[in-house]
């Protein structure tokens, strides 16, 4: 099956959800915004990403560790990146990235999904339908040495162990620096907010009460050099102490919250950034 013909399917399968009112109306006249918002709401289920899903919000943000990870990365990011896909509900037969195309068969849950290549059109009476190849038959291996067999149950044996010991060590890392429920303060940890128990004493700063949208979506940006023109506007600043610092999101300068960080201006990004202005 061809890109274009699954797009078509999944094109039918859209207007046939809009036909019968089964979408919500941030899909009925979606905006990068509301595309942006709805990726969020997916990951925010709670259930495990299944590997066709993780592959589609992959091609957008890179991999991440889990569902949590990419709600924050969709969270902390531009709407810009959706805007084909809008631009693929309006014109039909404009040409997009198939990555466009599975994105909007995850929202309206269309299946199967993401595309690939081996998908096949099956005719049946209530209309075609996407069908994937079914599994090749089971062909038994050869019989195996007896010798060659205890060697391989010896070496599965120590792998084993190993990952048994690594997964403990970080098992027991992971229990010992995970959240306990109990915070309700926050403390500013050089590049990010960082949840606390109000009755800890932070390293370096005060605590304050927890914000969860500070947490989630301030964070200050350690590679400016990533900055392009398309984050004019989207990513905030601050000149202090002889210093300009960049973050993801607007309000109070976090080490001095007596200062409010600024919109990036293009002058900024090219003063600051491309070092090409005065």
């Amino acid at each position: 099956m061809s890109e274009s013909e699954y797009k078509e399917f999944v094109l039918a399968d859209y207007d046939r959800q809009v036909g019968a009112h089964l979408l919500l109306s941030e899909l009925l006249v979606p905006t990068p915004a509301n595309i942006k918002a709805e990726i969020v709401k997916f990951c925010e289920q709670g259930s495990a990403l299944s590997a066709g899903d993780e592959q589609i919000l992959r091609s957008f943000v890179g991999t991440r560790a889990d569902a949590a990870a990419y709600r924050i990365a969709f969270l902390n990011g531009t709407a810009d990146p959706f805007r084909p896909l809008i631009n693929l509900l309006a014109e039909r037969s404009k040409g997009t990235n198939i990555r466009n195309v599975n994105l909007l068969a995850l929202l309206v849950g269309f299946k199967p999904r993401p595309y690939h290549p081996t998908m096949v059109r099956k005719d049946t009476t209530d209309g075609p339908i996407i069908v994937l190849p079914t599994s090749p038959p089971r062909v038994d291996p050869p019989p195996v040495d007896p010798l060659q067999k205890n060697r391989k149950k010896l070496i599965i044996y120590t792998l084993v162990s190993l990952a048994v010991v690594i997964g403990g060590y970080f098992t027991y890392d992971y229990l010992a620096h995970r959240l306990t429920g109990n915070e309700r303060c926050m403390y500013w940890d050089d590049d990010h907010y960082q949840p606390i128990d109000c009755n800890e004493k932070p390293p370096h700063s005060q605590s304050q009460p927890i914000v969860w949208q500070l947490v989630d979506g301030l964070k200050r940006i350690t590679k400016p050099d990533t900055l392009t023109p398309y984050s004019v506007r989207k990513v905030w600043y601050i000149q202090y102490n002889g210093k300009v610092e960049f973050f993801t999101g607007e309000g109070l300068y976090p080490p001095d919250t007596s200062r409010r960080l600024l919109p990036m201006t293009d002058h900024i990004l090219k003063k600051y950034v491309y070092h090409i202005a005065d």
